[in-house]
């Protein structure tokens, strides 16, 4: 049997064809030439866990990140009052940290953990931005353990959406890994929450992606990968151990990052001067002008209402903007300033104006005639418009009790005048 099988081997040389794998060429391997450290400059740092890639940049001082000055720190005041924070103030603008997770799935749950991790801070020059990255699963602890270190240093953090996803997502990940929690004891301001109460009348997207592009006035370069491709290549590079694509993972994270510091010192430059910031739309105006009703400004909520007026709104925020106004004047008891108003909305068809001025005729001026006058055009307007029909039928019963009131103390007038 050995015989034949020398002999078949023989005359396969014979014929030229070369037997065993020697001669085969061994396809090159991603991990030894296409490493993390080949893609992206950076270095390796240890703790007793293992090993965190770590990737700065140092962004200097007068460096614009789209149309802010990434560095130009200004009054934080009414931000930190919006924000419920004791902390956040511009003399202490080097105790900020921005945080933002690129994570292993965009869904969630206990399998999910972050593998790389974003951070930011001002700094005397300038901007400083510092990557955690994970090379392996199995390095963890690791990342966590260096994430806690530089936490550390700073008692403010600042995400976008991060109340939501980012904290929650890391904090099951350090109970995972029995390690104390960071962010216990850190105040954490969400800018997501601020921005969709800024922007929410005119944009109908406020992603970070999408307030860069109408707000922030930045186009990532071809350099980005979306969001939800992310995931997927990180998956692949654990197969492949190849981190050439993950390049431009860096980079939509690094974008994040400048985006979140950009963003924060826009919002707190809007809040503090909003008519006269370059990028506040009149829609931003009556935006801006509820948070300062909420916080008792009153009187700059009322310079903003009419500045937004001014400047001029769609018929339907400007009808809102004109009670919301008028609502402030009559808290305050000055019923003359409110009626105007009223009348004001009340010349667009609103329904809810021309009840307002059925009361105050009704209550303040104790005029039940001309009470009974808005109140039925109130009706006669409720007839007219195409509301909803749950809507509509609880408008009509209030209107139609009112009117049967008011004809009530019109009769007993009239009995009084006849005897």
């Amino acid at each position: 049997m050995e015989h034949k099988t020398e002999s078949l081997r023989d005359k396969l040389k014979s014929l030229g064809v070369q037997i065993g794998t020697g001669h085969i060429q061994k396809p090159e391997t991603p991990s030894e030439t296409h490493t993390i450290e080949t893609v992206i400059q950076g270095e390796n740092r240890e703790n007793r866990f293992g090993s965190t890639f770590v990737v700065e940049k140092d962004f200097p001082n007068g460096c614009f990140h789209g149309n802010v000055d990434l560095c130009e720190i200004p009054d934080y005041g009414f931000l930190a009052q919006w924000a419920r924070s004791n902390l956040l103030t511009s003399q202490d603008f080097q105790n900020i940290i921005f945080l933002d997770a690129e994570t292993s799935g965009l869904a969630g749950g206990a399998g999910t953990f972050a593998f790389m991790i974003g951070l930011g801070h001002f700094t005397a020059t300038g901007f400083k931005l510092i990557q955690l990255f994970l090379r392996d699963p199995s390095q963890e602890h690791a990342l966590l353990v260096t994430l806690d270190q530089i936490l550390s240093a700073f008692d403010i953090i600042v995400t976008f959406n991060g109340k939501s996803f980012d904290v929650p997502l890391m904090t099951s990940r350090y109970v995972l890994q029995k390690h104390p929690i960071p962010f216990q004891d850190k105040e954490h301001i969400d800018l997501l929450h601020l921005a969709r109460r800024i922007w929410k009348n005119r944009l109908a997207s406020r992603t970070l992606g999408n307030l860069e592009t109408e707000i922030l006035n930045l186009a990532r370069t071809q350099e980005e990968v979306p969001g939800w491709m992310v995931p997927e290549l990180y998956i692949e590079y654990l197969k492949t151990h190849d981190a050439r694509p993950l390049a431009g993972v860096f980079y939509h994270n690094e974008i994040d990052i400048l985006s979140l510091a950009a963003l924060l010192n826009l919002l707190a430059k809007m809040l503090n001067n909003p008519s006269e910031s370059n990028t506040a739309h009149s829609l931003d105006l009556i935006a801006i002008a509820r948070l300062y009703e909420e916080l008792g400004y009153l009187e700059k909520a009322i310079q903003l209402y009419e500045d937004s007026i001014a400047q001029g709104l769609p018929l339907n925020f400007l009808v809102e903007t004109l009670n919301r106004y008028a609502k402030i004047y009559k808290r305050a008891g000055d019923w003359d300033s409110a009626k105007k108003l009223w009348e004001s909305a009340a010349g667009y068809q609103d329904i809810e104006a021309c009840l307002e001025l059925a009361k105050y005729h009704e209550h303040f001026l104790r005029d039940p005639s001309a009470a009974l006058l808005w109140a039925d055009l109130a009706k006669e307007r409720l007839e007219t418009q195409n509301l909803p029909r749950i809507n509509s039928e609880i408008n009509l019963a209030a209107i139609e009790h009112r009117r049967q009131r008011l004809l009530g103390k019109l009769q007993d007038l009239s009995k009084e005048q006849e005897s």
